[in-house]
């Protein structure tokens, strides 16, 4: 058929599968999932992406065909739409996996999807923020921007979870034995960490950290800045370990933002010693605190709330963006105004809940975050 007649029939089906109703999966669908013979839940997690992922796929591809003019026929967007309409047709056109070993042939495509979707994350936040360099994107589309982009990531965060639970739960399946296998001495099942443990992950990210200030020169020495108070009990939870590291570092990440130009402001003024404060408390049997407290250059008043819309920052000197995978810490140390809100859907997505990320800040005193951690079953 050539492709001048097939163009009609792609978008008919495109909307026919936008019309048909998700079954959203949460982290905890996700543990309750344990209980499964291992086989068995490899074969429904093979129908539920087969069936589920091209109605995930449809919808996105609407959400960027619905962003306002500038930012839809934006270079790096419509590069991640090509990615969707691929991967959108891929999954459609490849038969119903019924048996494991039909599954074991579509994991292949997933495989092929997963990668391909890798440098999303910063392939659009490249995209927006060539737009706002430009000055192209009104007030009156920041709203619309905000709230497609916030529907966008939340159901990308989802998708891709679901895509590399499935994948990580076929590497660890025994070949002989067809039973789950631990992977790292830890207690994993697919990408959860059974026992994720909060205090390494907050030094795997203060370390990191550090190592971008070295990279760009900073002149930042984070032993004498950064604080960890840690409880005596080691507080280990079940979680997604390189998801929670990501929300850590890019808190953390601020926070060293937010010092560094404190002390170019007020270097010639008066004697200022950068200070950051990281704390964790047990509040109950289901609930963790973690609280980073810093005595940084703060956040305007008339900005608190703008701090969560995509692409807003108060770093004036932030460089051209590298497109990486979501998790690379080969960005510059911040200025893209996408750590905040992304870690906002990450921790709800973890959580199963909202609202998960408080912040209290004033100019030229300081900032405080609080984050809330589900540490049991809801």
């Amino acid at each position: 058929m050539a492709p001048t007649t097939r163009f009609p029939q792609f978008y008919n089906k495109l909307f026919d599968y936008s019309l048909k109703k998700t079954v959203h999966i949460t982290f905890f669908d996700i543990l309750k999932s344990i209980s499964m013979k291992d086989t068995n839940r490899l074969i429904v997690s093979s129908k539920y992406i087969h069936k589920d992922m091209p109605i995930k796929f449809a919808n996105r591809i609407m959400d960027l065909n619905n962003l306002p003019f500038g930012l839809s026929k934006n270079h790096s967007v419509n590069k991640i739409r090509e990615w969707y309409i691929t991967s959108f047709l891929e999954l459609t056109e490849h038969p119903e996996p019924n048996t494991f070993k039909e599954c074991e042939e579509f994991k292949k495509t997933v495989a092929r999807i997963f990668d391909r979707h890798a440098p999303t994350l910063m392939t659009m936040s490249k995209g927006l923020y060539e737009l706002n360099k430009e000055k192209l994107i009104s007030d009156i589309d920041a709203p619309k921007i905000q709230a497609t982009l916030t529907r966008f990531y939340k159901n990308r965060t989802e998708l891709r979870i679901i895509i590399e639970q499935h994948l990580a739960l076929f590497e660890q399946l025994n070949p002989i034995g067809k039973h789950m296998i631990n992977m790292n001495n830890k207690q994993m099942f697919g990408i959860v960490n059974l026992q994720c443990d909060l205090n390494q992950i907050i030094k795997h990210g203060i370390a990191d950290v550090q190592y971008i200030c070295n990279r760009n020169y900073l002149g930042i020495d984070l032993d004498d800045v950064v604080t960890v108070n840690l409880p005596k009990k080691v507080m280990l939870i079940p979680s997604i370990e390189h998801y929670l590291y990501y929300v850590f570092f890019e808190l953390i990440k601020n926070s060293v933002q937010a010092v560094l130009n404190k002390r170019t402001k007020y270097a010639t003024q008066h004697p200022y010693t950068p200070q950051i404060i990281i704390s964790l408390h047990e509040l109950n049997s289901n609930w963790i605190l973690v609280h980073i407290k810093d005595n940084g250059v703060g956040i305007n008043s008339q900005d608190l709330e703008k701090i969560w819309y995509y692409s807003f920052t108060t770093n004036t000197l932030a460089k051209d963006i590298i497109e990486e995978h979501d998790f690379s810490i080969r960005t510059p140390l911040s200025g893209f105004g996408y750590g905040l809100p992304i870690s906002e859907i990450y921790m709800n997505f973890l959580n199963a809940s909202s609202n998960n990320i408080k912040i209290d800040s004033t100019y030229g005193e300081g900032t405080d975050v609080f984050i809330y951690l589900r540490g049991g079953n809801p």
